[in-house]
């Protein structure tokens, strides 16, 4: 197994004083500039004036690529120059990968690009809760959503010429990709507002009723679709292991409580 040598990853910010082609150590002063270069001993140098003061030959510029690390399972997450969110620094040199910084990537929404999936209430499967909070939707449980027990609210995608109810129902129905609201109708704001209306039918917000051609009787689910349930974080575990915001979404899913705090594992 190759030695994990990134000397960066710590963000010290070496300086090598060891003698080098002849020259003396106090000859040659390193910035501290962050180039990463990738040597012939298969370790990375922050930059190609400290491999050469390790007296090390450069391969190429970049990150050292090394398959055959074997990393933990801590979770110290770092963006990788690609933009992807890497589990922690072991597993994105494993990939050949530069560290841009030590934490998880942000998306243009400010949200970080780590995948913990919630259920919205919208019937739609969030990256996280951060993404979740943006559109102003309830989260109803961690995971993604269940196609078997999609949430029973009106919030239409539309997928290959089919308005489906929400898009638990259209990946019930197969579909990996749909656009969001109605088919052929002017799109709504992503805005969990529920109403109910004169169907019986709770819609994600008074536009999305509107727009189907429904009359809207009273703000708030149906009481078909369970409970008024408030937005707090008071995570209950269903007999389904699966971990819900509160008691009152734990019901509205019709599954039964197994007991308070997060399901074991999540």
């Amino acid at each position: 197994m190759k030695y994990f040598h990134l000397k960066w990853l710590a963000l010290v910010l070496l300086f090598i004083s060891t003698n080098s082609t002849g020259q003396d150590q106090n000859d040659i002063n390193c910035l501290d500039n962050f180039n990463p270069v990738c040597g012939k001993d298969g370790n990375t140098y922050q930059n190609a004036c400290l491999a050469e003061l390790s007296d090390a030959s450069i391969d190429f510029e970049g990150v050292c690529k090394d398959e055959t690390l074997v990393c933990n399972d801590d979770f110290n997450p770092v963006c990788g120059k690609n933009g992807v969110t890497y589990h922690n620094s072991c597993f994105a040199t494993i990939a050949g990968i530069e560290i841009d910084t030590l934490n998880a990537c942000v998306d243009d929404n400010g949200c970080s690009n780590i995948f913990e999936p919630v259920c919205g209430m919208n019937g739609r499967t969030y990256k996280n809760r951060c993404e979740a909070n943006i559109d102003r939707v309830v989260v109803q449980r961690i995971g993604e959503c269940d196609i078997n027990n999609c949430p029973a609210i009106y919030s239409p995608v539309c997928g290959q010429g089919t308005t489906y109810k929400n898009a638990c129902v259209a990946q019930k129905n197969g579909l990996e990709s749909f656009t969001e609201g109605a088919c052929d109708v002017r799109v709504c704001p992503r805005i969990y507002a529920p109403v109910c209306s004169a169907d019986l039918l709770t819609y994600a917000n008074a536009c999305e009723a509107e727009r189907a051609g429904a009359r809207i009787k009273y703000a708030g689910l149906c009481e078909e679709q369970g409970k008024n349930c408030p937005n707090v974080y008071q995570p209950v575990c269903g007999i389904d292991k699966h971990t819900y915001d509160n008691k009152c979404l734990l019901e509205n899913a019709g599954t039964q409580l197994a007991y308070a705090g997060m399901c074991l594992g999540q």
